[in-house]
């Protein structure tokens, strides 16, 4: 029978990778806001942009059922 003890576990490369990334994004979050910030533009954290790219699209058949 195979003994499955030598194997090594892939859970903490998966967690260790996912909070890291996690954390690069929060950092990155962080420079922009910044950055837009010391630009005078006012839309803080959840701010939208005062243009839409696209309207919103409106469902004109009703419900699909």
């Amino acid at each position: 029978m195979y003994d499955n003890s030598k194997q090594r576990s892939a859970v903490l490369p998966l967690v260790l990778s996912t909070v890291g990334s996690v954390l690069v994004g929060m950092v990155v979050r962080r420079l922009r806001e910044d950055r837009a910030a010391a630009r005078g533009e006012d839309a803080g954290r959840g701010g939208r942009r005062t243009g839409r790219a696209r309207p919103a699209r409106r469902n004109t058949r009703g419900p699909v059922l």
